[in-house]
């Protein structure tokens, strides 16, 4: 694991306004934010009235555990607070000295410095053509800004930067007039960061807990005037701020902590340590996070820019370990099976934000997921992980005096730590590391190098959301683990991580002996580093580009080769995927009703014609603005092939007459006699006993072996009898299902058909009964109890509500 230590040194004046603010370091000049964004995590443009109290008549003070959003200002004056002039205090530090030549006044109207209590509020009074209007809408109340170029949280932001680089956490409403001579609303911009009991202003009726702690200063930066309209010139304003009573008490804040320093250790804590502040007794410590705008508005997902500061802890000496403020998600005594032990999945909970896209989602959960978060995940990232997605992390230590009064607030940027903060454990990739390399209906079949590619590489989530393979350290072997013979448990970490799980590996004799050879045998096996997740995500990739700018074609127009739903939902999705639309709207349908993915397992089982490839097609959940879609992609000459399935069934089902029994034995006895079992394409798979990533290429190879064209073609294996039955079945007028399942004595998935004969469901296995010239009468139209040696699965074939059904 990488470390990253960041030192920002300063010196230990004391903050002690109106005495000014002279700045050490000249920075380099920062843009303005782009339009929409803002920071906070709620909307502040659009305040209900229930969020928002009312501060007897001198100000607003709204309770925000620990979140951020930005400031608000309109234009024309800073006009804080004009009842109580006493509140704002003009600085004697110079204009020259807190805006020198990084705000020249030829780009920025530069206002004279003032001295401000933490509660301060900035205000705008509106004015033609911007106004605030009152809106209830879906029993939701709330004021809205209307006649403005920009949104309220676009219209100002505070910085603790001359280089206007680091925003500092604020909250902005648009309201109603509150006095006479404001008849069109105000717009009003106060701090949130957390603030401590005694800065508190304990004579209001409503106490809040946030607001701008005292500083060196901030900056106050106007981007819109009182009527609206964008200025051409921001306005731009130095303040620095006092706590409540200090003036009258002459109180003097000590300054920030120098010299702050944070580190990942060697277990993936952030350890952060700073220099001592002369009469600190102690120092409080804060995280503070800036995630970035996502999205659009018209969007579901969309996210403003947005901010929030953790307390990570308080402190009597100059450092915080990781071990003070965060606590691992572990399990002790950990049981899963034959596994025993501890397993920690979970750390650094605190910088979790950080990651707003999560490559491990992105690539190995959210592309087969039927979640509704999945679908806007996967519509506002294109699918596709964006390494510089991650926030921005910024370190503050504020330091206490022995009175109990807390200094000056500056956040020092720790971002290029995060690359380097492990989170969790990734599940997705390290699920599909176990499942995909598995032999057997178990595993059971596995060599021990294959079952120790489980164990040999951890998958880490990473607070940018990379997904980061790391080589697994391993503790001693317990033998007979849980009591179980030959039972050889262990724990297994990420180095750099305070990440580990248990595992266990079967082995008659001393494991000891041969536990490095076989370590050392599965990671040869395995790709290296970034490889071993592209072999992972090649399995099922799809590649979607374009369908972003395809428009919905769904319709409820029906195919005629619908067979068989069990669902209006699924009937649905089935007619609108054989008629070959690409973008399906799926917003009508309650999500309690959307299992996409069972939905659409028992489509591919029942409908032949959807099945017309090994691989038949693939599908993902996205976005539409508000509307949920499912894209489709099918394979190469899907309406052909389904043409070649119609014609070679309309060409053979006339000889099926007679009673429904009689067509359900002469169907049988047709696919006898123009199929072959494709034993090469059995092969391919291992005889069943392939893993995921042999039967992806097997599938791809052998095109139509498990397809309802391998009837056509005249080869293929029990998923081509089972849908050839089911296609020539409905033709005639059969009402049939395809069953998948497993036969006792073979480890190899098998596929057979039910067909309802005189109102009850019969079994019939037209791939066990092919004798070659003609079918045999084993698996012939017998009661699916009397069959012992076939097991349907639970669900696939069907939805799982509908499986007893057929017994």
């Amino acid at each position: 694991m990488s470390q990253g230590a960041y030192r920002q040194p300063t010196d230990s004046r004391p903050c002690n306004p109106p005495t000014g603010n002279p700045l050490a370091d000249s920075q380099q000049f920062g843009s303005q934010p782009a339009v929409g964004q803002t920071f906070g995590n709620q909307p502040f443009g659009n305040q209900t009235v229930q969020q928002r109290k009312r501060h007897g008549v001198k100000r607003w003070i709204t309770i925000v555990a620990a979140i951020v959003s930005v400031a608000i200002v309109g234009t024309g004056l800073y006009v804080a607070k004009l009842l109580q002039p006493d509140d704002v205090l003009r600085s004697t530090a110079s204009p020259e000295t807190v805006y020198g030549t990084a705000l020249p006044a030829s780009k920025y109207e530069l206002r004279d410095p003032i001295v401000v209590k933490t509660d301060h509020e900035f205000v705008i009074a509106l004015t033609d053509p911007a106004k605030v209007t009152f809106s209830e809408q879906s029993g939701t109340s709330s004021y809205v800004l209307h006649g403005a170029e920009m949104s309220a949280e676009d219209s100002a932001r505070v910085y603790q930067d001359v280089a206007l680089s680091v925003p500092i956490p604020t909250s902005a409403y648009a309201h109603l007039p509150r006095y006479e001579d404001r008849s069109s609303g105000d717009i009003e911009i106060s701090g949130l960061i957390p603030l401590s009991d005694e800065l508190h202003d304990d004579d209001d009726a409503i106490v809040g807990d946030t607001g701008f702690l005292p500083s060196d200063g901030y900056y106050y930066v106007q981007y819109m005037g009182s009527n609206g309209k964008k200025l051409a010139k921001p306005i731009v304003q130095f303040f620095t701020v006092v706590g409540e009573d200090d003036t009258d008490n002459g109180i003097k804040r000590l300054s920030g902590a120098p010299d702050v320093n944070a580190v990942v250790n060697d277990r993936g804590g952030v350890d952060i340590s700073w220099n001592s502040v002369n009469g600190a007794t102690s120092y409080n410590v804060y995280a503070y996070i800036i995630t970035p705008r996502i999205g659009e508005e018209e969007d579901s997902y969309y996210r403003r820019e947005r901010g929030s500061i953790t307390k990570l802890g308080t402190s009597k000496t100059t450092q915080l370990l990781s071990d003070d403020y965060d606590t691992d998600k572990a399990t002790s005594n950990y049981d899963y099976g034959n596994r025993e032990g501890t397993r920690t999945w979970r750390q650094n909970d605190v910088f979790r934000a950080l990651a707003t896209e999560n490559q491990d989602e992105i690539e190995h959960i959210c592309p087969t997921s039927d979640s509704e978060g999945c679908a806007e995940t996967m519509t506002r990232t294109g699918g596709v992980w964006h390494a510089d997605s991650a926030g921005r992390l910024y370190f503050a230590v504020t330091a206490v005096d022995e009175n109990g009064h807390e200094g000056c607030w500056h956040a020092y940027d720790a971002s290029d730590l995060v690359p380097s903060i492990p989170l969790g454990v990734a599940n997705g990739a390290t699920t599909e590391q176990w499942m995909y390399g598995e032999r057997g209906i178990f595993g059971e079949d596995n060599t021990l190098a294959e079952r120790m590619q489980e164990y040999v590489y951890t998958f880490v989530t990473m607070a940018n959301g990379a997904t980061v393979p790391i080589v697994s350290e391993f503790s001693a072997l317990t033998p007979n683990a849980n009591g179980i013979e030959h039972a050889w448990s262990f724990q297994y970490r990420a180095p750099g991580t305070a990440l580990e799980d248990s595992g266990t590996l079967y082995y008659e004799g001393n494991l000891n002996t041969a536990f490095e050879s076989i370590r050392q045998a599965a990671l040869a096996a395995l790709p290296k580093a970034g490889g071993l997740l592209d072999r992972l995500t090649d399995v099922g990739k799809v590649d979607w580009s374009g369908y972003d700018k395809k428009k919905i074609d769904s319709n409820d127009k029906e195919s005629p080769y619908f067979t068989f739903a069990s669902t209006e939902f699924g009937t649905y999705l089935a007619n609108n995927i054989l008629n070959g639309h690409e973008v399906i709207d799926i917003s009508g349908y309650p999500e309690w009703e959307m299992d996409t993915g069972d939905v659409i397992d028992e489509l591919r089982y029942q409908n032949p014609y959807l099945a017309v490839t090994s691989d038949a097609f693939d599908y993902t959940k996205r976005k539409v603005g508000k509307k949920t879609v499912l894209w489709v992609k099918y394979p190469d000459d899907y309406r052909g092939r389904q043409q070649r399935l119609a014609d070679f069934v309309n060409a053979n089902v006339s000889q099926f007459q007679g009673s429904d029994r009689d067509k359900a034995i002469a169907i049988e006895r047709f696919l006898a006699q123009a199929m072959t079992y494709d034993t090469d394409a059995f092969a391919a798979v291992k005889e069943g006993n392939g893993n995921t990533f042999e039967n992806v290429e097997a599938t791809a190879e052998y095109a139509d072996a498990w397809s309802s064209l391998g009837m056509v073609t005249g080869k293929g294996v029990c998923m081509s009898y089972a849908y050839g039955y089911q296609a020539l079945a409905k033709a005639a007028g059969l009402d049939t299902r395809v069953v998948s399942g497993y036969v006792s004595g073979t480890k190899a998935g098998h596929a057979w058909n039910y067909v309802k004969i005189d109102g009850q469901w019969l079994f019939v296995d037209a791939t066990w009964d092919d004798e070659g010239a003609d079918a045999g009468t084993r698996y012939q139209l017998k009661k699916p109890s009397d069959v012992a040696d076939h097991f349907p699965a639970r669900k696939g074939w069907t939805l799982s509500a509908e499986t007893e059904k057929y017994q």
